[in-house]
């Protein structure tokens, strides 16, 4: 096993051989120990394997954490577990002060996971299982990606250890089930050897590759003509690791491929969902990422107030078209972000805010934070950039509003 330096970690036990393995391993290495059980109370052998661990620990004296899932699940069960299961790791990271949490995948899901994304075509940052990532704050390790899932029930058997069978397992009812039953393991222990060497060769070339992409990214002004003029390969790269930036989520193969296509095409405007969250468009020549949520702030002053906010900063010093001259009949003012039908009074006659933004190009993505002061009659006498109406100019002015 992966030699692992001393403190306390956690260590997620389901009571089959792979995590009953790796329990009794740690152990044996004098590391401290925490076990975190997930029971979701879907199978009639749950309450088995929950207990077996348990007596597992009684008897070493391990501190043992279990749930009890009782939450209903929306949706895939297997990404609602996995949450679920981290989550509950988390906890027991903070409440123990742990280093990180050991998990038992092995070879064979090392194996499993890079075919799975190999028949779907996905694009990750790393093939196969890494053996030490971050999930959702947790620092994960994986000590046992050079052994064979028969290696550790030979382990098992041989120190008798006990263990329970996941039946759900058993069953092809999931394509990683199916993967695992009629290809990985009707592979010999060498051809499973060699292919893990191949793995590791191919991420060898992707993370060369992820090097050049990053290069790309953070001199990228997000320009569609600069994505156009890269390959396929990088531009597919490039999407997926700037959209994982922004998001912290990865798309699928299928959406970086429309993604790619509608760049390809030279479309001038088009709009896409992405990630349920969030929209992806083109806008005056760039790609943008924006969330679908509206962001709206209200700051309402009953006197003059310098200050900066997340949206906007209140100065003495700035330029004409940031000034306004306030009266008194103007108190309480509101400084709140621009809204659709908003328009203020100019020189040349009224002028619509959204008309504006449109003639100057402005992206949709400032538009939605983009402040404008309000007095106490509901007029919008000034707005960042255009400059005040005209009873709210002068030589002298009271205030500047910085966007």
């Amino acid at each position: 096993m992966k030699n692992i330096e001393e403190g306390t970690y956690v260590v997620g036990v389901s009571g089959g051989p792979d995590s009953m393995a790796l329990l009794d391993m740690c152990r044996k290495k004098g590391l401290d120990l925490v076990v975190a059980h997930m029971n979701y109370q879907k199978r009639d052998t749950a309450d088995r394997d929950m207990n077996l661990v348990k007596e597992y620990c009684d008897r070493y004296q391990i501190p043992f954490e279990a749930v009890r899932q009782t939450k209903t699940c929306e949706g895939n069960f297997q990404a609602f577990a996995r949450e679920e299961r981290y989550r509950m790791y988390k906890h027991c990271m903070e409440t123990y002060h742990a280093k990180g949490v050991l998990l038992a995948h092995h070879m064979d899901d090392h194996i499993e996971t890079y075919l799975m994304a190999k028949k779907r075509g996905s694009l990750k940052e790393y093939l196969g299982i890494c053996e030490e990532t971050n999930i959702m704050g947790c620092r994960i390790i994986r000590p046992l990606l050079m052994y064979s899932k028969q290696d550790l029930e030979t382990y098992c058997k041989e120190n008798q250890i006990p263990y329970g069978i996941d039946e759900s397992n058993l069953s092809n009812d999931y394509e990683r089930n199916r993967i695992r039953h009629e290809v990985i393991d009707k592979m010999t222990l060498k051809e499973k050897k060699e292919l893990v060497k191949k793995i590791e060769e191919e991420n060898k070339h992707l993370q060369e590759h992820r090097k050049t992409c990053r290069k790309f990214i953070e001199s990228w002004d997000h320009s569609l003509s600069a994505l156009r003029a890269l390959k396929e390969e990088d531009l597919q790269q490039v999407l997926l690791m700037w959209i994982h930036d922004t998001c912290k989520e990865y798309v699928s193969m299928h959406e970086i491929q429309q993604i790619s296509r509608l760049i390809r095409e030279n479309a001038n405007s088009w709009t896409r969902v992405l990630l349920k969250e969030y929209y992806i468009y083109s806008e005056y020549g760039k790609l943008v990422i924006d969330t679908k949520h509206c962001v709206s702030y209200e700051y309402v002053y009953d006197s003059i107030v310098f200050e900066k906010t997340p949206y906007f900063e209140v100065t003495q010093v700035g330029s004409s078209v940031e000034a306004v001259t306030l009266k008194k009949s103007d108190f309480p003012i509101t400084i709140r972000n621009v809204r659709e039908h908003d328009t203020i009074m100019l020189r040349f006659g009224t002028k619509k805010i959204n008309r504006w933004f449109i003639d100057r190009k402005i992206p949709k993505k400032e538009r939605k934070l983009w402040p404008v002061i309000v007095n106490a009659e509901g007029n919008v006498i000034l707005v960042p950039k255009i400059g005040c109406d005209i009873e709210h100019f002068s030589n002298n002015p009271t205030l500047f509003v910085l966007k």
